[in-house]
C-alpha cells in the first residue's frame, strides 16, 4: 500500500470514528464511560491517523491502537465490537516498529493492559 493511501485510510477512519462518536453521544461530554470509549477511541484514531499522515513515532500510533482496544474490551461494563474493529482497521495502516508486527501488537496489548490495570486502582 502506498503511503498516500495509507493516509486517507487512516484518515476516513479517524473522520468515521469522530462522527460515530458525535452521533452516538448527540456531541455531549456529559457520559463518562461515553468519554472513555466513543471520544478517546476518536481521540486516539486522530493520533494514529496523524502518525500514518506525519509519518511520525510508530509505537505512538501503536500506543493509540492500545488505547483503542483499551476502549472496546476494558472501558465499559461491555465489549464495544465497532470499537475493536477500528483498532483491527489500522493493523495493516501503521508501519511496524522493526518490521515487526509481532512488535506493534505486543506494544498496543501492553498499552491496552496497563490502561485497564490503570482503570482498576
Amino acid at each position: 500500500m502506498t503511503p498516500s493511501l495509507r493516509g486517507i485510510a487512516a484518515s476516513f477512519d479517524a473522520i468515521a470514528m469522530t462522527a460515530l462518536a458525535v452521533v452516538l453521544t448527540e456531541g455531549s461530554f456529559s457520559d463518562p464511560v461515553a468519554n472513555a470509549v466513543l471520544w478517546g477511541s476518536a481521540a486516539a484514531a486522530v493520533v494514529a491517523a496523524l502518525v500514518v499522515l506525519l509519518d511520525g513515532p510508530v509505537l505512538l500510533g501503536w500506543a493509540a491502537v492500545g488505547y483503542i482496544v483499551f476502549a472496546g474490551l476494558l472501558a465499559s461494563d461491555r465489549v464495544v465490537p465497532v470499537v475493536l474493529l477500528l483498532a483491527l482497521a489500522y493493523v495493516p495502516i501503521l508501519e511496524r516498529p522493526r518490521r515487526s508486527l509481532a512488535l506493534g501488537v505486543s506494544a498496543a496489548l501492553l498499552c491496552a493492559v496497563a490502561l485497564g490495570v490503570a482503570r482498576s486502582l
